[in-house]
């Protein structure tokens, strides 16, 4: 028996709230991101530990990997909101003088925002800085894969937040079908491409806007010109974050087969340095957030027909979620493993005669959400920048450029649309309202019927010809010849 949720009293609530005009108030919305950063703060502990048990995380990544992201956008809202909020004056131009222009921006209303298991508390958190700092009234959806992390947002929120502006509702797919049935003024998603479609779909009824941050294979450029030693600490440490399980993750890596030895040589002694030579005794590296992913990326590498640099399944093991460090030379460019995202530990290396071939390699495929360029010649920097597109590019490092919270961050194509952090965030959530301001003390009667025929001709000449000189017209603009404007006024 199927069962159905109701949630329409709960937007019928929000939507009496932000018609009351609460949260238009900047210093209201100033309260609220503190709020959040009171919450995060008091409560880092108890958030750890939930990361802990829903993803096995080490203490240090369980802390690092969504608190201080998360406070660094909630502070950049508060000490740039003021600054947004202002209404922008804009040029007009002359055919519509006498008047100024400005863009107000506007909270869009009540939004959704629907989070991933994988950094549960700062991806509902942080796009919830950008909706109260827009203004908006919204509910958050977290992810039911990491239980802990979902039933302590649960809990904290109502404490720390305004309830009749913030709600939280947790649960599976029936609840999320629910709420993708309500009319939202925006709703953002992070997750996979396949749900990403459904949530489209769904806001398509109702024509509303999204936001979509999905994923796909991140690649890694490591040209000939690299200093191999940083690099591979860059990417072992990079892959290996959360186990793997970051949609900004290094996917596979595209190596010039001048550097392909020592690059896999390099890897292979980063792993040992790191993790030591049993990693899943290792209080460094986390595990799969449950048996499903386990068991899925357990295939991925079984699909993939390379040669196992080290790891691979023998060392996977199912009761602890551990699948340990693992690369892959070679593997089959149709596998599995080179067609689907892995989320997880493991590197695929594929050996390319050139920089070039890399670039064909990537461009044959989806637009991915990262790329990373690992190059200390400029000239192929710029080369692979130019000729490929992905969602954000980070140059001899990779995931880092995600804390820029002055950086958009978002896919492109099938990796997701829209942006979020910092003012982008603030601008997801915002609707940029153009208003014109009319003065009443010139109305000539020739713009009104009955038209005369000869105003077509000046017209078109004022329209297409130039007939006005540039610096004639600078001067109308600023409204310096006043007598002038009011004669072409008269004609017109």
């Amino acid at each position: 028996m199927s069962i159905s949720f109701d949630f329409q009293p709960m937007m019928d609530e929000l939507r009496k709230t932000f018609k009351s005009g609460l949260t238009m108030d900047v210093q209201w919305r100033k309260d609220q991101l503190g709020q959040i950063e009171k919450l995060l703060i008091e409560n880092n502990e108890r958030i750890s530990e939930a990361l802990r048990k829903d993803l096995g995380r080490p203490v240090l990544e369980a802390f690092l990997g969504d608190i201080p992201p998360t406070l660094d956008e909630v502070r950049h809202h508060l000490e740039h909101i003021d600054e947004w909020i202002k209404p922008i004056d804009k040029p007009t131009p002359l055919m519509s003088k006498p008047a100024s222009s400005q863009i107000f921006p506007q909270p869009k209303g009540v939004v959704l925002i629907i989070g991933a298991w994988n950094f549960p508390f700062n991806l509902v958190l942080s796009p919830l800085a950008g909706a109260i700092s827009a203004g908006c009234c919204c509910v958050i959806k977290p992810s039911e894969i990491s239980t802990n992390s979902a039933a302590l947002i649960a809990d904290l929120i109502p404490k720390y937040l305004d309830p009749s502006v913030v709600r939280v509702i947790n649960g599976g797919v029936p609840e999320t079908t629910a709420l993708l049935a309500l009319p939202w003024d925006h709703i953002m998603y992070t997750g996979n491409g396949k749900v990403g479609k459904i949530v489209m779909e769904a806001a398509s009824k109702h024509l509303t806007p999204v936001t979509l941050e999905l994923g796909g294979k991140s690649p890694v450029f490591i040209d000939k010109d690299v200093n191999i030693d940083v690099a591979c600490r860059r990417i072992v440490h990079s892959k290996h974050f959360n186990t793997g399980q970051i949609c900004i993750a290094p996917d596979y890596a595209l190596v010039h087969k001048d550097v392909s030895d020592k690059i896999v040589a390099q890897l292979k002694s980063n792993v040992t340095q790191f993790y030591g030579e049993n990693p899943q005794k290792s209080g460094s590296l986390g595990r799969i957030v449950n048996k499903n992913h386990f068991n899925r990326i357990k295939s991925l590498i079984d699909s993939a027909d390379g040669e196992i640099v080290y790891g691979g399944l023998e060392g996977c093991n199912e009761s602890d979620k551990y699948i340990p460090p693992t690369c892959i030379l070679n593997p089959s460019l149709d596998s599995r493993i080179m067609k689907e995202e892995i989320f997880g530990p493991v590197l695929p290396i594929i050996v390319v005669d050139s920089m070039d071939a890399a670039i064909d390699h990537v461009n044959s495929r989806d637009k991915p959400l990262a790329l990373y360029i690992f190059s200390s010649n400029n000239a192929t920097v710029n080369k692979i920048l130019s000729r490929t597109s992905s969602g954000g590019t980070c140059v001899n490092d990779a995931i880092f450029h995600i804390n820029n919270t002055n950086l958009p961050f978002g896919g492109v194509g099938p990796s997701g649309m829209g942006s979020y952090h910092g003012k982008s965030s603030f601008d997801t959530f915002t609707h940029y309202r153009s208003v014109m301001f009319r003065a009443t003390w010139l109305d000539p009667s020739s713009r009104y019927p009955p038209y005369q025929a000869n105003n077509l001709d000046f017209i078109k000449k004022f329209t297409m010809t130039g007939f006005i000189s540039p610096q004639l017209k600078k001067a109308l603009l600023g409204g310096a010849v006043v007598g002038t404007a009011v004669l072409i006024g008269s004609r017109l």
